[in-house]
């Protein structure tokens, strides 16, 4: 018998995916070269890079300074743009935000409370969700599938494992299941005022490098991220394994603060 393909519309699972790849990674490429306008999306770029490195290293002084500035960096580009987005999408971003940098500065010292931090991103989560769904985001069967028993197996594992990571393992992991699962709504390639609306699901209907791209992959990439931090409690945060993990955290997390908050703004333009 002939391999069968499975085909989503006129492409196969693999086109799709190889679309959607390129198409994210000219969301993140058009992302980072805002920094040679923006004075702010630079240094938020650098201090990124910065953490990175020195997560990996065990840096500690340069890895908590860099930590610090991440989220307001951010957040000044929001305001950057303040003129140009509607005001509700403009103060949801920063409350956000907000909640992102103080779960930032709960889970800096390598012995944290990841409980808490949770809580504090759980404000981040719950304003992209309202924001995606008022773009016009709605919950899908396959999107669904494909995200929620992963978030129930984790649960359970930690249940098991770390009965103690339960809350953040299942609160905010729900939360964060949610933005991914919304952040990969098609429709919001066609949401928006940046022109009229489009068919949704035709390949190249928008510009190389448009924003609403990377939404999906953003929050994807939290999902990443937040594997990557329950695996290093799990294993512990000490030596090269433990360093090496916390890069990783902090490289797919930065990278999906930076492709939501630009992906939403394009949303919300007035």
């Amino acid at each position: 018998m002939g391999k069968k393909t499975v085909t989503i519309g006129a492409e196969t699972v693999k086109q799709a995916a190889l679309r959607r790849t390129f198409e994210g990674a000219g969301a993140l490429i058009s992302a980072v070269s805002r920094s040679t306008r923006e004075p702010e999306r630079a240094a938020y770029v650098g201090a990124a890079t910065v953490n990175v490195v020195s997560s990996a290293l065990g840096a500690e002084k340069v890895r908590k300074a860099s930590k610090t500035l991440l989220m307001p960096l951010l957040a000044a580009s929001v305001v950057r743009r303040r003129h140009e987005t509607r005001p509700a999408v403009t103060a949801g971003l920063l409350i956000g935000l907000a909640g992102g940098w103080l779960g930032d500065l709960v889970l800096m010292p390598r012995k944290n409370d990841l409980n808490k931090g949770a809580a504090a991103f759980a404000v981040n989560q719950i304003a992209y969700i309202k924001m995606l769904h008022d773009a016009g985001a709605r919950p899908n069967r396959f999107r669904s599938l494909a995200r929620y028993p992963l978030w129930a197996a984790s649960t359970a594992g930690a249940a098991f494992t770390r009965p103690d990571l339960l809350p953040a393992a299942a609160g905010y992991g729900l939360l964060l299941t949610t933005t991914s699962m919304l952040g990969d709504d098609p429709v919001l390639e066609s949401a928006g005022a940046a022109g009229p609306a489009r068919p949704v699901g035709a390949a190249g209907e928008l510009a190389e490098g448009d924003p609403r791209y990377g939404i999906g992959h953003g929050g994807n990439l939290f999902l990443v991220s937040d594997a990557l931090l329950m695996l290093r409690a799990l294993v512990g945060e000490e030596g090269v394994v433990g360093k090496l993990l916390d890069a990783g955290v902090m490289d797919t997390y930065t990278a999906a603060q930076l492709l939501l908050v630009d992906g939403i703004l394009e949303l919300g333009r007035k």
